[in-house]
């Protein structure tokens, strides 16, 4: 079973250029072919890479509105202890149905690492 990683420490705001952006912290490799997908309520993902997938923990009704009309939205990633922006990359909007997930699925994101870790043993 897919682990997915609950990102609970994010900053949300519109862009000068009008796009929705997320600040999240930084995670280990490049961003390959990231999707962000958007069930139209409250549950919102960003598949950063093959095996990665982060789902973005408790969204403002403001910006579920917003997002409900945007086609892309734009990621800053930064270390935890740093505004540093480590890398910036925009990811288009994918509607999708409502998932059910298993919370045996989700581990909140500063366990990530450590199950990161014990992937690699």
């Amino acid at each position: 079973m897919r682990k997915i990683i609950q990102e609970k420490l994010y900053f949300v705001f519109r862009d000068s250029d009008g796009i929705l952006g997320f600040t999240i912290r930084s995670y280990e490799g490049e961003p390959l072919n990231p999707r962000f997908l958007f069930d139209g309520d409250k549950q919102v993902f960003l598949l950063r890479r093959p095996g990665q997938v982060i789902l973005i923990d408790s969204l403002g009704e403001d910006f579920i509105t917003f997002l409900s009309m945007s086609r892309k939205v734009r990621f800053l990633e930064t270390p935890e202890d740093s505004s540093e922006i480590v890398r910036q990359y925009d990811v288009p909007v994918t509607k999708i149905e409502n998932i059910l997930l298993s919370k045996t699925q989700i581990i909140p994101a500063e366990e990530s690492f450590f199950a990161e870790l014990l992937c690699l043993a």
